[in-house]
């Protein structure tokens, strides 16, 4: 379920409910676009709320996602928005979204649904929603206690590209679901010690081959970032 809330400096307050919404995620980021409600359970009201928004300068949105008691777990910024459709309870509004990656908002119903049980569950997305799954791992992972000098074991015939690594390596490191970057960059920030672990001390890479073939250069520079802070890595 899905819920709609202008953007003001209150607390949100959902003004329409609606079944789906459609369009909401690009690997782009801030992408001007379309994007479609469906199923708005007051679509009148909706309408004539952005409406009057628009006279005042004051349409800029969010589309938020809703767990069964209707709380905000998610949401998506749309800024300068106006409808441009609208048929029955389907209506499509155009502005600029600050779009999350594909596979976000799965990811989202899949904890909601109580299916992120174990690790690797991430495998039943697609190659293009691993981001998704990747930057909904970082906004829900929570540090319970920091962890220190731990050794982890990752196997390069668990995942076949830069993004499922980072998957794997994120859930090895924090447990299931967790997070420990999603690109070259973010590892440096996690190596820092401000996602869950103050340092590693050991890291064993089995069929590192696979992985080197497939990472190319970017498998060098992986490991660059874990010597430099001083993790023996052991290939295998």
């Amino acid at each position: 379920m899905f819920g709609f809330t202008f953007d003001s400096e209150t607390e949100p307050e959902i003004i329409a409910l609606m079944d789906d919404v459609r369009n909401i995620e690009s690997p782009a980021g801030i992408i001007y676009r379309t994007i479609r409600l469906i199923n708005v359970n007051d679509a009148h009201n909706l309408l004539s709320a952005i409406e009057n928004a628009a006279k005042i300068y004051e349409n800029n949105g969010f589309i938020c996602m809703l767990d069964d008691t209707k709380s905000i777990v998610a949401r998506t910024f749309i800024g300068n928005l106006t409808v441009i459709k609208s048929k029955k309870n389907h209506i499509t509004l155009l502005g600029q979204v600050w779009c999350h990656p594909p596979g976000y908002h799965k990811a989202w119903k899949m904890r909601l649904n109580n299916e992120i049980t174990e690790k690797n569950i991430w495998k039943h997305l697609r190659k293009e929603e691993l981001q998704g799954w990747l930057v909904y791992a970082l906004h829900t992972m929570r540090i319970d206690k920091v962890k220190e000098n731990i050794s982890i074991e990752i196997d390069g015939n668990e995942f076949h590209n830069l993004d499922s690594f980072f998957c794997t390596l994120g859930e090895e490191v924090n447990g299931v679901g967790g997070y420990f970057g999603r690109g070259i960059y973010a590892l440096y920030d996690c190596m820092r010690g401000d996602f869950g672990v103050k340092s590693i001390s050991k890291l064993t890479w089995i069929n590192h081959q696979r992985s080197k073939k497939l990472f190319k250069t970017k498998f060098d520079e992986i490991l660059e970032i874990f010597e430099d802070y001083r993790v023996q890595v052991v290939l295998k």
